[in-house]
């Protein structure tokens, strides 16, 4: 009988006594953990602690892409690496911390990652539901008609944004298909006149405000009719 799922550095002996604890476990350990990382940084995702362990094992199977597994084996001091990208190691000797360092994350980091810990007491298993934040690139403009505009582009999640003074407009949304978002936000003074808005940007991976000072819509008209016709009466506060 093969086994599936268990590393190629144990040998046939080692991987039927695996199966066996496997099977007469007695204790189980499935508890399942969210966590999130974003893009760029670095993630630690560390295993059941137990003590006299015989192996452990790694699986990971991202959200795109194939799985693959890092082992490691106590008796003879040896790992292996199934199809794991570079970015995914040990974050220190195996022997004394079998903790999973992924630097940094990327997008395709995105899955759940198990690790199992073979003992005298069983197997013991801790899954983590990594997702992976991508934080939106942020613009701050003035339309034609002189309204602030704040652009969230290709967020992972959608970035809330608010105005200070508040604004009465809702934002628009766009959805890529690959779970980033754009949204796109106007400010809409409720025919009040303001010296300057603030756009404040939150984000599960980073948050932001900016401020910037537009004409309003009064003052652009104003202007706009003395470029093209001077001799018109109108007075314009400025």
């Amino acid at each position: 009988m093969r086994l599936v799922g268990i590393p190629d550095i144990l040998s046939e002996e080692w991987k039927q006594k695996t199966f066996r604890r496997m099977i007469a476990s007695r204790e189980y350990d499935p508890r399942n953990t969210k966590v999130s990382a974003a893009v760029g940084d670095s993630c630690v995702l560390s295993c059941p602690n137990k003590s006299d362990v015989f192996m452990v094992i790694w699986k990971i199977n991202p959200k795109t892409g194939g799985h693959c597994t890092l082992g490691y084996r106590a008796d003879l001091k040896q790992t292996n690496n199934t199809n794991c990208t570079e970015n995914m190691s040990w974050k220190w000797r195996t022997d004394h911390d079998p903790t999973l360092h992924i630097r940094p994350v990327g997008r395709a980091s995105e899955g759940n990652y198990t690790c199992e810990v073979v003992t005298e007491e069983g197997n013991f298993h801790l899954t983590y539901h990594l997702t992976v934040l991508v934080p939106p690139k942020l613009t701050v403009y003035c339309d034609s008609r002189g309204n602030p505009v704040c652009k969230a582009v290709a967020g992972k999640p959608a970035a809330q944004i608010r105005w200070a003074p508040e604004s009465y407009s809702s934002p628009e949304k766009e959805d890529h298909g690959d779970g980033t978002v754009t949204v796109l936000s106007t400010f809409m003074g409720n025919g009040t006149d303001v010296n300057s808005t603030t756009c404040l940007v939150s984000h599960a991976a980073m948050n932001h405000n900016q401020t910037i000072a537009c004409l309003s819509n009064y003052w652009s008209y104003c202007k706009r009719e003395l470029k093209f016709s001077l001799s018109m009466m109108m007075y314009c506060p400025f």
